[in-house]
């Protein structure tokens, strides 16, 4: 039973002997421990608390319940004459090694009265054992926040070099192949960056850098720093953390991309409901195209099982022999062509009409390492249905316009048509001082033909009349029926000592289409007349017309089969 007698003394078990000042003197006033700064027991031989001071309240209680093992050994080498230490004995509220720890002391055992007894001398630390704990808890908390919001933090000089960099290194890189390296050196444009972080006088805040790491891959760092400052004021580098916010970038810019192309393709829905002309709607859906992918050029072409026709083209011009390449490829069934060269890469897809092809989009994207994106290809072959829907569209368009600006016969202009192309090209090209010659052709006897054979024959004359024309006339010449037996040429740009001569070749040309050698009264021939004129202010399609047709009488009243053009103000030149 422990009791206290005075404010120094508790005593315990047996009271030692008055005139034993060994055991009893201990720790009185004046006594040798009485001013010692901590837990002051002495331990009988059996393990029982014979005196203590106040400070060893705990300690005793400790002793009292039997110790722990590391103690018991401790005491018993004290016992044996040999001293002995506990760092740090630990007092926990149970003997579960698991329970609370009410204190520690830094614990001496020695031998004491030739070894019937042990002095323990403790230091309590459990202050300092706390405080110690909490700093490393502290430091292991920092850490751990440090980690959580960065990836590495770092230091650098004045010359932007770095000092310090945590241990894990950054960006691929350990830690010993960043430190002494200028991490500016990895960035991707630094002078995109509006603030150099890692040199900078004033503190830097959420800066964005891209950089490329170890793989040389590029990443997106956010960058904090603090400028550091000596205390005369002198700036010596700068301290910060940087933070990989790469796939958040990426992932936004995803997002962008996605809400980009729908935007794309919702105004190419557009385009398609409110352009009624279907070769505007697909010059439009080209141009979309160009910024939508991006590209350098774009081709859409319509193609009606035989012949393929450009319809819409956008940006730089493609190459002849690419293209024939794709119409190639597309012909033969492919879906998808695509060649890639050091230029560029060059991509066609087929386009559809109820699972028919009916057309192809070409596009073309420069530079060495040009790639499609699957956000680029999902738009494709959205636009690609609309597009199919467009050129089908196109094709019924072009066969009401043949329709109605042809001739079912022959399939050259009809009149209508023909006159009205030739009054824009006199309305484009006024002031222009080059010639132009329209001719005027008429069958000579062709009545015999319908006559004497009926009017399929005649019919028959009329188609090879034309499709001889079509052979000896120019592309862009062009070549008209205006009713019955009488037909127009127009052949812009003819130097005045050709217009003849031309007329002539046309005329020869005829010759065989003319021949019949089973009916000698078969005599037909053509009367040709010619306009040389220069497109002038008000002038009037009309005058062409008459001047031609007077020039073709001429022939008619010389005896037929012949050739005469005349100049401006009814002037022969040939």
């Amino acid at each position: 039973m422990l009791h206290q007698e005075n404010n120094n003394i508790i005593k315990s078990g047996t009271l030692p002997n008055k005139n034993d000042k060994d055991h009893w003197g201990l720790v009185v006033p004046g006594g040798p421990f009485s001013d010692f700064p901590g837990a002051v027991v002495l331990v009988e031989s059996n393990g029982a608390v014979s005196s203590s001071n106040e400070q060893a309240e705990l300690l005793c209680k400790f002793i009292n319940r039997g110790g722990s093992d590391e103690y018991r050994e401790a005491l018993k080498s004290a016992l044996n004459g040999k001293a002995a230490q506990v760092n740090p004995l630990l007092i926990r509220a149970e003997k579960k090694e698991t329970s609370k720890v009410l204190a520690a002391f830094d614990l001496a055992l020695l031998p004491w009265d030739g070894g019937r007894a042990a002095l323990l001398l403790g230091r309590n630390i459990s202050l300092e054992r706390n405080l110690r704990a909490a700093l490393i808890e502290s430091r292991q908390r920092y850490r751990d926040l440090l980690e959580a919001s960065c990836d590495f933090a770092w230091e650098t000089d004045i010359d932007g070099v770095i000092t310090f960099i945590t241990p894990d290194g950054g960006l691929g890189y350990s830690a010993s192949e960043l430190a002494g390296s200028k991490i500016t050196q990895l960035f991707v444009d630094l002078s995109s960056a509006v603030t150099n972080p890692f040199s900078c006088k004033v503190p830097c805040s959420e800066e964005e850098v891209w950089v490329k790491d170890s793989y040389r891959d590029e990443r997106c760092l956010v960058i904090t720093s603090m400028p550091l400052w000596s205390d005369e004021e002198i700036w010596h580098g700068n301290r910060g953390f940087c933070r990989d916010i790469t796939r958040l970038r990426k992932e936004e810019m995803l997002r962008a991309d996605e809400i980009h192309r729908e935007r794309i393709y919702n105004r190419i829905l557009e385009i398609a409901r409110s352009e009624m002309v279907p070769v505007r709607m697909l010059a439009s859906t080209a141009s979309c195209l160009i910024p939508a992918l991006p590209v350098d050029a774009v081709m859409i072409s319509h193609f009606d099982g035989e012949i393929w026709q450009a319809v819409a083209e956008e940006g730089e011009a493609l190459q002849l022999d690419a293209i024939a390449r794709v119409q190639t490829a597309l012909e033969m069934g492919e879906t998808v062509y695509q060649e890639t060269s050091t230029d560029g890469v060059l991509v066609a897809i087929s386009t559809k009409f109820r699972d028919q092809a009916n057309g192809a989009i070409c596009l073309w994207r420069k530079g060495e390492n040009a790639n499609w994106s699957s956000g680029e290809a999902e738009l494709l072959q959205r636009v690609q249905s609309q597009i199919g829907i467009s050129l089908q569209q196109f094709g019924h368009h072009r066969e009401l316009q043949t329709l109605s600006s042809t001739d079912p016969l022959t399939g050259l202009l009809n009149r209508r048509h023909f006159e009205h192309l030739l009054s824009g090209f006199l309305e484009d090209n006024v002031g222009d001082e080059r010639t132009h010659l329209l001719l005027y052709l008429d069958l000579d006897n062709f009545k015999y033909v319908n006559d004497a054979y009926g009017h399929q024959e005649g019919d028959k004359v009329l188609k090879d009349f034309a499709e001889v024309l079509k052979h000896k006339t120019r592309r862009h010449d062009w070549l008209a029926r205006l009713g019955g037996d009488e037909f127009a040429i127009f052949l812009p740009v003819v130097r005045e000592e050709e217009a003849a001569s031309k007329a002539q070749d046309l005329l020869e040309a005829l010759i065989p289409a003319f021949s019949r050698d089973d009916d000698h009264e078969w005599s037909l021939s053509a009367s040709v007349g010619g306009y040389l004129f220069r497109a002038r202010e008000g002038q009037e399609l009309s005058d062409l017309f008459l001047h031609s047709d007077e020039a073709m009488y001429r022939v008619k009243r010389s005896g037929k089969n012949g050739v005469y053009v005349v100049k401006e103000k009814l002037d022969g030149v040939g």
